[in-house]
């Protein structure tokens, strides 16, 4: 079974004990080569908080300012794990995915990445894989966006295979691959991983692949806020466009992801689109079924109406006021 280090870069005593804690469940078995590097960002006190299990070790291997790619990189340097993982202090990892991930990895050489299905804390999905728009700027395949209509068991999200990048919360690579394609560093506040997936395939040869039972909870951006990504979305894009036009195979596993997530899209749109008319059609039968209930009710009571009128009317009501009101006068005095 190959070593792992684990790396993640953290300020928060909270979230890395919650990632911590899920580690140990998330692979069957740890042994004493294994390890959790930790770039630290927070302060001393903050540093006394952290409350590691035995297995994996943790080591505070640097207190650096963050910065994702340098910290990483730096941490990759100081791993002695055959394969590292890379992963946000955010994610809890569910229980065996790094062992469905280790088992992808070292019997795929072609495979230079793993990366999985990331879902929010609410239970939507969060990751499925990164594409490239008309623009060649990353998204997240699946469009995110419509979770409330996305289930996590549907067919596309649990597609696996080949991809062009997913995301650097949750990565598995080889040491020696990672050192020798390392993070780039010009990055400021994301697209370091996608242009890590780009180099894997560029200089390498290798693939990256969305293993849809390697899973895990993420709430994006909970870490690093809502910085501008604007800059570095563009400058990946500027990664993307001459490695697309000069590697046919990556452009045709590209418009092959896109082609499935399009027609997948169609029929989610083509069946929320039924839905909606079941619905409207529900309503419209609910609706008349209560203006014909009401209009029922409106001749009742009219008909009830023009009954008291008439008896009002009648001579015999006339005729019997007297005894009425004697009736009255003689409950009110016994």
């Amino acid at each position: 079974m190959p070593s792992l280090s684990c790396l993640v870069i953290s300020r928060t005593p909270a979230l890395l004990n919650r990632l911590l804690a899920s580690l140990s469940a998330a692979r069957s078995h740890w042994s004493d080569t294994d390890e959790v590097l930790c770039s630290w960002n927070g302060s001393a006190a903050a540093a006394a908080e952290i409350d590691p299990p035995e297995t994996p070790s943790l080591r505070i291997a640097q207190r650096h300012p963050y910065h994702f790619a340098a910290n990483m990189n730096a941490l990759a340097r100081q791993a002695r794990g055959e394969l590292v993982l890379v992963v946000n202090d955010d994610v809890v990892l569910d229980p065996g995915c790094l062992d469905r991930a280790i088992a992808q990895l070292t019997h795929a050489p072609e495979v230079g990445v793993v990366g999985g299905l990331l879902r929010t804390s609410a239970g939507r999905l969060g990751h499925a894989g990164l594409l490239f728009d008309a623009s060649h700027r990353p998204y997240n395949r699946c469009r995110p966006q419509l979770a409330p209509l996305i289930p996590l068991d549907a067919a596309e999200v649990q597609r696996s295979g080949p991809i062009p990048a997913v995301t650097g919360a949750l990565m598995l690579l080889r040491r020696s691959e990672l050192l020798a394609v390392p993070f780039r560093e010009s990055f400021h506040c994301c697209g370091e991983d996608v242009a890590l997936c780009l180099d894997l395939r560029h200089k390498l040869g290798r693939w990256t692949y969305y293993a849809s039972d390697v899973t895990a909870v993420h709430d994006e951006k909970s870490t690093r806020g809502r910085t501008d990504d604007s800059p570095d979305l563009e400058a990946v894009a500027a990664i993307v466009q001459p490695q697309l036009a000069g590697d046919p195979a990556l452009q045709a596993l590209q418009h092959l992801w896109q082609a499935s997530e399009a027609d997948w899209l169609t029929d989610l749109g083509l069946t929320t689109y039924q839905q909606q008319l079941n619905l409207q059609h529900d309503f419209e039968q609910r609706l008349r079924h209560w203006q014909q209930e009401r209009a029922l009710l409106v001749a009742q009571q009219e008909d009830l109406r023009q009954q008291l009128l008439a008896t009002w009317a009648s001579t015999s009501w006339r005729i019997t006021r007297p005894l009425r009101l004697l009736g009255r006068l003689l409950r009110r005095s016994s």
